[in-house]
C-alpha cells in the first residue's frame, strides 16, 4: 500500500498565512506529520507529496522520508492536476489525502481495510462547505459540490482508497479531463467519470470520529480546541 498527499495548495481562504495549510500546528504536531504518522501506524511508508505552494518549506520540513513532485501550476489548478502528477510513482493500492485534512487514525483504518476497487471516507451528517455525495444502494452514485442539500447522503471528506487494478483506469480518465482543459476540477471529477462508465465506488462511514478540513481560519481554531488531545 502506498500514500499520496497533495499539498500543492495555496490556501487562500486561510487569509494572508504564508506558510501551506498541511504545516498548520495541531498542539505540537503539524496536519502533514500527523497524517504521516497515521499512514505509518498502517504499515504505510511509501508515501509521496505532491507539493506546490512554498514546497521547499514542506521538503526542509520532512526531509527525505517520502517523496516529491511538484505541481509548477499549482497557482492555477486544482487536485485533479495534482494528482494526475502521481501516475508515475504509483505501482501498488494506494490511499489519497487531502494535506489539509485532519482526522481520527481509526477511519483511516477503516479505509484501509474496507475492500473495495474505490473506498471514499464518507460522514453521513451533512456539511454545506464539504464535497457531497449522493448514494444509492449503498454505492456512491455522485461526488461534487453541487449536489442540492435535499438529495444528499453525507459529504466526502478527503480520503479515499484506490485498489491497483483500477489504477490504469483512474489516470486515463484523469489524463481525459485534462485533455479537456479541467485543470480546474477536483479529483472526484474521474471518480464520476468512471461510476458513469459502470465502475462500482463504495465507502466506510466515520460513524461519529472526529476530522475537519482546514479552509479557513475558523476551522482551524476549532480544530485546535478539537484535536490537541488526539494528536498529541
Amino acid at each position: 500500500m502506498q500514500g499520496v498527499i497533495l499539498a500543492a495548495g495555496r490556501g487562500t481562504r486561510m487569509g494572508n498565512t504564508e506558510i501551506p495549510k498541511c504545516l498548520l500546528k495541531i498542539g505540537n504536531i503539524t496536519l502533514i506529520d500527523h497524517q504521516l504518522s497515521c499512514l505509518k501506524k498502517l504499515g504505510i511508508n511509501d508515501v509521496l507529496v505532491v507539493t506546490g505552494f512554498h514546497h521547499d518549506m514542506i521538503r526542509d520540513h520532512l526531509g527525505s522520508g517520502v517523496e516529491y513532485i511538484f505541481n509548477e501550476n499549482f497557482e492555477n489548478t486544482n487536485n485533479l492536476y495534482s494528482l494526475s502528477k502521481a501516475k508515475e510513482f504509483v505501482h501498488d493500492d494506494f490511499i489519497c489525502l487531502h494535506a489539509d485534512l485532519l482526522f481520527h487514525q481509526n477511519i483511516l483504518k477503516k479505509c484501509f481495510e474496507y475492500d473495495a476497487q474505490i473506498c471514499l471516507a464518507v460522514e453521513r451528517n451533512l456539511r454545506e462547505e464539504t464535497m457531497r455525495v449522493q448514494i444509492h444502494n449503498e454505492k456512491i452514485l455522485k461526488i461534487n459540490k453541487t449536489i442540492p442539500l435535499n438529495v444528499s447522503n453525507g459529504n466526502f471528506i478527503g480520503m479515499v482508497k484506490f485498489q491497483q487494478e483500477i489504477n490504469n483506469s483512474l489516470f486515463e480518465n484523469i489524463s481525459a479531463l485534462m485533455q479537456q482543459k479541467n485543470f480546474d476540477a477536483y479529483f472526484v471529477l474521474a471518480i464520476e467519470k468512471m461510476i458513469q462508465k459502470g465502475m462500482t465506488v463504495e465507502f466506510i462511514e466515520t460513524e461519529n470520529l472526529p476530522w475537519i478540513d482546514i479552509d479557513e481560519k475558523n476551522e482551524f481554531e476549532s480544530a485546535k480546541k478539537i484535536f490537541t488531545s488526539l494528536v498529541n
